[in-house]
């Protein structure tokens, strides 16, 4: 009959079993030495019966100096053949922490050279039960002060079960730990090799550093290597590391892992081996592995922790403890019989957090927000109190530093969450030898990837990560981002500047008094801004007059103060935007746009040809305004029969100049004049929307319906009243548009509202001459409202962007072809209303 031997189910019997059937095989080795399995068996139960003598109290914990060599591992040994739990004591502690350790745990401390040095004792050690402490693994202390777990004998038992089955960890393995000894996942990286027979390799990354590790495997060789994420992105990061042909599998734990970092795993140390994130935490041990093999395709952002552990039954319940479908978050909740014991000397945190169960398995809760994926992946989110509203959005921080580390800069961060204001810090260690990012580029690259609410608002650029002696984020060391007092903007200019530098910036509020550095800006980001206000209101300030003073407030003077001094010379409403030979062409800009805005249009459009624009009478010289779309037509015909007293007549328009130059055309064909082509860039049918509110000293741009007046506190009332003002103000203004000097920013408003007045009361002439539409991608008029109108030859081709930017690098590139093929006198692809979809596909391919 075959014989059936049965394992222990005690970490202590276990060791002792395993080191008699290994014998001579190598048990540790370090660069400087090693020992074998028989005699660390041998040794560790001769010092295990001289700690028993030598601490009598029973149950007492032994808190051992705990390095990543020999010494230390005989030491943890030999307190666990003692009976007495165990503690790992990091020499990287503070003092502080080191005395609230030994003082709550009340453990008798001991250095390895104690432990060699105490007297031999004959007296058996008991053994010791299933259930009684093994070993007391204190917490970060990352949310407050560090707690003791304890777990019992059978907890490394269990951890080396799934070493074997999971991770295949067996003796022919040679299983490197890259972490200290001292954290709890270093000490699940001493037992789970050892107890499956594995031999165990140490290299002490605090002392040691990277340089010769990959030698050092190689010449070892190494089958398994564990570590933590940061470590493996540090190591790979910094040099071009070959591969370790022996090397089977690596895993990495204590913090999540990135897609990218297994990418980068796999183009150098390991490009044929398994990857496996392994995660547990100190109460739960052991929780979920996720292989990833060579073939296996990379997610995106995080990986995923995996499938759970046999033994470990997961669970994610809302607030009122329901369990919630696949994809919802909740808390995790783990059940299982291999859990910590519960809080060293702390009934009440353990009776909150470990909770029986009447099969006699014992439920965790976690803390965690954690969802399952549809294929039953398990996901992490954070910490249960990390994820904060952000504009009414729940936000898991997580997430946002997954795109953070997408960005080719990052090579690590973090990011918090202020629940009470509501604000998102990023704290980002970049590469600064491929590139030094500014808070608002990272902000806008974050934007292209994000909803505009998981932006951080604030963002801090550093050189690497404050971390613990534990490895993991030191949060309290993070540098705060600077402090910001915004004061309101004031007036229509400074307004029009704040949504420049919000978008250019990646903010959603900037004060009138903030630097622009501080918020973030770099001369890139200052570049763009003064761009952006170039093409918007056509006026060139240096970066050298920005540089005196960079915020909004001196801004917004150096803008009205170059509008007055382009306004002083306007002469009227038709202006020559280039000279040349030939029939001229004629371009009316937009509603409160001058014609110069039309500049990028025609240096795009190429040609000899002389072109004129057009703007509105009054927009730049005083002169009461048109009154109608058909009175603007006709001032448009006197100022350019002026130049051409006869045709042929080459007319285009932009958006509400485009209804203007159709009814030009109309009158120039009743004088029967000839018109040799007509284009309209993007004309829009306008709706019934109430005109803008935009007034200074009235309570800035306040938008919407102060309905009736109620009794309400002081301070709403004003609100609404402040509406009521800019309302009245408003219709006032624009109905004596062109009278008045107002701020350019507020003049370009006013028309740009009237010209939305008259496009409501305008009914277009019909003209039967030849026309071409030019439509943005996202113009959603429907093109057959233009049949009753444009009655002749119609053609309509659509070009790329929106309608801003469709008149702007670079797609003004397109527009100004689609515009040259009509003066050409080519005809576009398809012919009237059935050539639009055709016109649509030709340009997107």
């Amino acid at each position: 009959m075959k014989r059936t031997t049965v394992e222990p189910n005690t970490t202590t019997g276990c060791w002792q079993r395993i080191a008699a059937r290994r014998g001579d095989a190598v048990a540790v080795a370090t660069p400087d030495e090693t020992i074998s399995f028989a005699e660390a068996g041998t040794r560790s139960a001769e010092r295990g019966r001289a700690i028993a003598a030598a601490v009598a109290e029973p149950g007492r914990p032994v808190a051992v100096e705990t390095e990543s060599d020999v010494d230390s591992a005989l030491a943890l040994l030999s307190v666990l053949c003692s009976g007495h739990p165990v503690i790992a004591l990091d020499p990287f502690l503070p003092e502080e922490r080191r005395a609230h350790i030994l003082a709550l745990s009340g453990a008798r401390h001991l250095t390895p050279q104690q432990i060699r040095e105490l007297p031999a004792s004959d007296r058996p050690v008991a053994e010791p039960a299933p259930d009684d402490p093994a070993v007391v693994v204190f917490t970060s202390g990352s949310t407050g002060r560090p707690k003791g777990v304890v777990h019992g004998q059978r907890s490394w038992v269990n951890q080396a079960r799934d070493g074997r089955e999971v991770l295949g960890l067996g003796p022919d393995d040679r299983a490197a730990v890259l972490l200290p000894l001292s954290f709890g996942a270093g000490f699940d990286g001493l037992l789970m090799p050892l107890l499956n027979g594995a031999g165990l390799l140490l290299w002490d990354v605090r002392h040691r550093g990277t340089a010769g590790l990959r030698e050092w495997l190689d010449a070892e060789s190494a089958t398994t290597a564990h570590c933590t994420p940061s470590l493996l992105r540090s190591w790979l990061a910094d040099s071009d590391v070959a591969a370790v042909e022996s090397l089977r599998l690596l895993t990495t734990c204590g913090e999540p892992v990135h897609a990218s970092d297994v990418a980068l795993l796999r183009s150098t140390l390991l490009p044929r081996g398994v990857f496996c994130s392994w995660s547990g935490s100190s109460e739960a041990g052991n929780l979920a592995f996720n292989p990833y093999p060579p073939e296996r395709a990379l997610p995106d952002g995080a990986i995923p922790v995996g499938a759970p552990s046999a033994d470990k039954h997961v669970r994610i319940l809302d607030e009122d403890g329901v369990d919630v479908p696949p994809g919802d978050a909740g808390e995790v909740v783990i059940e299982s019989s291999h859990l910590a014991l519960g809080y060293h000397d702390d009934p009440e945190s353990t009776a909150r957090r470990f909770v029986p169960l009447e099969d006699g398995r014992t439920a965790l809760r976690t803390g965690d927000l954690g969802r399952f994926d549809a294929a039953g992946q398990l996901h992490l989110l954070g910490r249960r109190d990390d994820a904060v509203k952000i504009r009414g959005y729940l936000v898991e921080p997580l997430e946002v530093e997954a795109a953070l580390r997408a960005l080719p800069w990052t090579v690590d961060a973090v990011v918090t969450g202020d629940a009470a204001a509501g604000v998102l810090t990023a704290h980002v260690a970049v590469d600064r030898s491929r590139w030094s990012p500014s808070p608002a580029e990272i902000r806008t690259a974050l934007g292209r990837t994000l909803a505009p609410w998981m932006v951080p608002s604030q963002v801090v650029v550093l050189d690497e990560l404050p971390r613990t002696e534990r490895g993991k984020v030191d949060r309290a060391a993070l540098p705060p981002p600077p402090e910001r007092a915004p004061e309101p903007v004031r007036g229509p200019t400074e307004a029009a500047l704040k949504a420049v530098w919000c978008t250019v910036l990646g903010l959603d509020d900037v004060g009138r008094n903030e630097d622009f550095v501080e918020l973030g800006g770099d001369s890139l980001a200052a570049a763009t801004m003064l761009g952006e206000l170039r093409d918007r209101w056509l006026v060139d300030i240096s970066s050298a007059e920005f540089a005196n003073d960079p915020t909004i407030a001196a801004l917004g003077l150096l803008l009205d103060d170059a509008h007055r001094d382009r306004r002083s010379s306007a002469t009227g409403s038709l202006t020559r935007l280039r000279p040349g030979d030939g029939t001229p062409l004629f371009l009316y800009a937009g509603a409160g746009s001058p014609a110069a805005s039309l500049l990028p249009l025609v240096r795009a459009l190429g040609g000899d040809e002389p072109v004129y624009g057009l703007q509105a009478h009054g927009l730049e010289t005083r002169g009461r305004a048109d009154r109608s779309v058909r009175a603007a037509a006709r001032r448009a015909v006197r100022d350019l029969t002026a130049v051409a007293p006869h045709g042929p007549y080459r007319l285009a328009g932009y958006s509400f100049g485009a209804f203007v130059m159709l009814e030009a055309a109309t009158l120039l064909r009743e004088r029967a004049e000839r018109v040799e082509c007509v284009v309209l860039l993007d004309p829009r049918f306008e709706t019934d929307a109430p005109v803008r509110e935009a007034l200074p000293d009235r309570g800035g741009v306040v938008p919407g319906d102060p309905g009736p007046p109620t009794e309400e506190p002081r301070q709403a009332l004003a609100a609404r009243l402040a509406v009521l003002w800019n309302r009245v103000a408003m219709r006032a203004l624009v109905a004596t548009a062109g009278l008045w000097r107002l701020p350019t920013t507020l003049q370009w408003t006013v028309f740009w509202d009237l010209g939305r007045v008259l496009l409501r009361k305008h009914r277009p002439t019909p003209y039967a001459g030849p026309v071409t539409l030019v439509r943005a991608s996202d113009n959603d008029d429907d093109p057959a409202r233009w049949a009753p109108i444009a009655t002749g030859d119609l053609t309509v081709a659509e070009v790329p962007g929106d309608h801003h930017s469709m008149m702007r690098d670079p797609h003004v590139a397109a527009t100004a072809a689609r515009l040259r093929t009509a003066l050409d006198g080519q005809r576009l692809d398809g012919r009237a209303l059935d050539g639009t979809a055709r016109d649509r596909d030709e340009d997107r391919r």
